[in-house]
């Protein structure tokens, strides 16, 4: 077991640093920071909220399942950080670049990644035509909180699961439900 955690742990360093200094450029100095943002819990909760006070019933329905998932989400990554008390990037790194991005709790898993993956999975199940649109954004700010030297791969890809996961549960427990009450 102590082989495959070590094992794990190289890989997160080598993917680091291959996308926090290998893929460095001014570019990425420029959009990864807002991309990032994408992420943030304002973003989420705003795009959800708009949905259920400025959408027709469908729609309101999709903001409350995403609501839902982004809640349930957010309560379970924060209960992991409790658990876990991984320590960011560039707290352990020195040689880490952080875009003044100094955050002091904890690393494992990516609350940023769990809330995209939780909006663009609820959006994808129910618009699967267009789940590229919010799918790509979503694994774009996962990469961005590695960039950002905020997060560890392994924490990006732990919050993907998670904020996918949710979305998952939160649609098939709630949705028949939320079709009844907008009358869908």
């Amino acid at each position: 077991m102590n082989k495959i955690i070590r094992l794990i742990h190289l890989s997160d360093l080598k993917l680091l640093y291959m996308f926090n200094d290998g893929l460095k450029c001014s570019v990425f100095d420029r959009l990864i920071p807002f991309v990032t943002g994408l992420g943030s819990a304002f973003f989420t909760v705003a795009v959800s909220l708009v949905l259920v006070f400025w959408g027709n019933g469908r729609l309101q329905a999709i903001g409350c399942q995403s609501i839902a998932a982004l809640a349930s989400s957010h309560i379970f990554v924060h209960y992991l950080k409790k658990v876990f008390t991984r320590p960011r990037p560039f707290l352990n790194l020195s040689d880490i670049n952080t875009f003044n991005m100094h955050l002091y709790d904890y690393s494992f898993p990516s609350g940023h990644t769990t809330a995209a993956f939780s909006l663009a999975c609820t959006l994808s199940f129910h618009f699967p035509i267009l789940s590229w649109i919010f799918t790509i954004p979503a694994f774009i700010v996962g990469f961005s909180r590695v960039y950002m030297g905020v997060h560890y791969p392994s924490d990006v890809v732990v919050g993907m699961v998670i904020g996918a996961g949710f979305a998952a549960i939160n649609h098939i427990l709630f949705y028949s439900w939320m079709q009844q009450m907008f009358n869908l």
